[in-house]
């Protein structure tokens, strides 16, 4: 860049402002006045995250402060967003040579006799810049990744610490990667959203998850591992949405040409209708997820499983399975199993087995292939939420009779339900759950290479639509450049599941289970450890016991006061005696089926 093309300060009579590539990036007579109006109109919560996109000059910070100091609004942190890296070292330059506005020119409204001292504003509210080279750059900075020289200034509190976001583009340069800062924004919003969905999640179902990651440890150290980029061929993801029965007449015809990864809930409609996937994946902890498996006994398919998944659905196929690990929470005791089961890939917690799916399909894919999904429609027609055959909707043929006809009118006109336009522009029914899964989608597979929307109906996932014809071109240009051929073992699996073993695979077999069985051991040490500490047989100091509660978190990940970690406090400390029983009776039993299967691999 010369010395022409840098951005540089100009005086615009009561204040200064920047040019840039031909353009002000303030107002040439009055930048300070025009900033003070606009952030008069700019309303704000307490506990926000407010992305000041492209600040340039450090006033801006500092005047946005400022307002919040005067109205007390507390709990906010400042992070200037900057995506043009000669602009944000402009700014690292004026911060540093401390070019701020003068005191006089800010309103003589301001009042400052009610705000923190001076130097206290930035404890106030504090600040930092970054330097964002992708969309995902603010999203992964809320989930603590390191971000070296292109982040200054004070550290990101943890993303539980905020409740929204609010963006305030600061000067004209916004406008230079105006897409750019939107969908930054919306990622953002939607880990946000979703850390707090969790959360409430977690207090329904935490005791569930953890019960079922310490059942299901003990089967995925002898199971296939999911191997990466594994699978040769283009993937279809086929979910239950109503859309999928439009699809089964060229999912049939064409089965053969790409990898058929089905959620649970889609199982039964593809066998009914003639087509076998080639995997199923499951994530559902709760009981009432087996009718997804209902009639498919004995089918062989096999099952790509969240640890956390409800075991029992996972015997029913009698096919392999395969187990993947979704943070569902912060816990020592998901390291500790990431270090017993290093071959069990981590998946972020998506909230739905559909965005799982394609997650899962993008891992196993070549770089090159094409992943088509389908009846991922996060909407439905008024009458009929999901595909048929599927459980709900045999279940409302089940119980129809002549006073209630088929139909599942109500859940298009329940609380909370609206209704949007659809890809063809019909109305569809919607409601804020299936949204918020479909803009999670939107923002974080927009932009993914060869990942191509399939359905004909449904919401728009921002993702380029293809035709029937379309696809069938795809594949076969596919199959052309790769010479593709049958494959001898199963796609998606290691050898594991192809004929003999060697003997180094059965070797790593039983470090596999000799790892499992220490950690079970070491849990339920941890476990009694803990519980001699509560009931007095070893007493230990605040600070151990606090060290043992905070090690062993998933016995109160479910507590609705669990955000603020391990308390001292006796009602905390008597909830958690309770939960131990419960655990240590969950881990003696998945340490007895690893013993197990210790001795049937020594047999065999």
């Amino acid at each position: 860049m010369t010395e022409d093309d840098a951005p540089r300060a100009v005086d615009a009579g009561r204040g200064v402002s920047v040019l840039y590539k031909g353009r002000y990036l303030f107002s040439r007579y009055d930048p300070y006045k025009t900033l003070q109006k606009r952030l008069e109109s700019f309303s704000v919560l307490p506990e926000s995250l407010i992305l000041c996109f492209s600040p340039v000059l450090p006033f801006v910070i500092d005047s946005i402060r400022h307002m919040l100091m005067r109205k007390n609004i507390s709990g906010c942190f400042i992070l200037g967003a900057e995506a043009d890296e000669a602009l944000y070292d402009f700014y690292r330059a004026q911060k540093k040579a401390d070019v701020q506005a003068p005191h006089g020119d800010f309103p003589q409204t301001t009042d400052f006799s009610q705000t923190p001292a001076a130097e206290n504003a930035r404890d106030f509210c504090p600040d930092a810049a970054v330097l964002l080279n992708q969309v995902s750059d603010i999203a992964r900075l809320l989930e603590g990744a390191p971000f070296g020289g292109r982040y200054e200034g004070a550290k990101l509190p943890d993303i539980g610490f905020f409740k929204r976001v609010l963006v305030f583009e600061a000067s004209g340069a916004a406008a230079f990667y105006k897409n750019f800062y939107a969908q930054s924004a919306a990622l953002a919003q939607n880990g946000i959203s979703m850390f707090w969905k969790n959360t409430m999640t977690l207090v329904r179902l935490g005791r569930l998850f953890s019960r079922n990651v310490l059942k299901n440890a003990a089967q995925a150290a002898v199971s296939p591992p999911l191997v990466k980029a594994s699978v040769n061929r283009p993937i279809l993801v086929a979910g239950a949405g109503p859309s999928l029965d439009a699809l089964i007449p060229f999912i049939r015809k064409h089965r053969k040409d790409f990898y058929l990864l089905a959620v649970d809930a889609a199982f039964r409609p593809l066998l009914d209708s003639g087509i076998r996937p080639d995997v199923v994946v499951a994530v559902e902890s709760q009981c009432v997820s087996r009718r997804a498996f209902f009639g498919t006994k004995g089918s062989g398919v096999p099952i790509i499983a969240d640890l956390c998944a409800r075991s029992a659905n996972l015997r029913i196929c009698g096919g392999t399975v395969s187990f993947f690990m979704s943070e569902y929470a912060k816990l020592p005791l998901l390291g500790r199993i990431k270090k017993a089961l290093p071959d069990v890939p981590v998946f972020p917690p998506l909230g739905s087995v559909g965005l799982a799916a394609v997650e899962i399909a993008l891992f196993l894919r070549r770089a090159e292939a094409s992943v088509f999904v389908c009846g991922l429609d996060f909407s439905y027609p008024a009458g009929l939420s999901h595909c048929k055959e599927s459980p709900s909707y045999k279940e409302m043929m089940n119980e129809s009779n002549r006073l209630s006809p088929a139909g599942n009118p109500s859940a298009a006109f329940k609380a909370g339900a609206f209704f949007i336009e659809g890809k063809t522009g019909s109305q569809a029914a919607c409601d804020p759950a299936l949204k918020s899964y479909a803009e999670l989608f939107s923002a974080r597979y927009k932009n993914t290479e060869n990942l191509y929307d399939l359905s004909p109906s449904g919401i728009d996932l921002a993702l380029p639509r293809i035709s029937e014809a379309d696809a069938c071109r795809l594949m076969e240009a596919f199959s052309a450049r790769t010479n593709r051929r049958e494959p001898t073992a199963r796609e998606g699996e290691t050898s594991y599941a192809a004929g003999k073993k060697s003997e180094k695979e059965n070797a790593n077999g039983r470090e596999k289970i000799r790892a499992i069985s220490a950690f079970y051991e070491e849990e339920k040490k941890r476990l009694h450890t803990l519980r001699a500490a509560l009931t007095g047989e070893q007493p230990s100091g605040e600070a151990d016991l606090k060290a043992l509660l905070e090690e062993c978190s998933y016995l109160y990940v479910h507590f609705p006061d669990a955000r603020h970690g391990a308390v001292l406090s006796q009602s905390f400390l008597n909830r958690v005696r309770s939960e131990i029983d419960f655990f240590l009776k969950a881990v003696e039993n998945a340490a007895a089926a690893a013993i197990v299967r210790k001795s049937f691999k020594h047999a065999h």
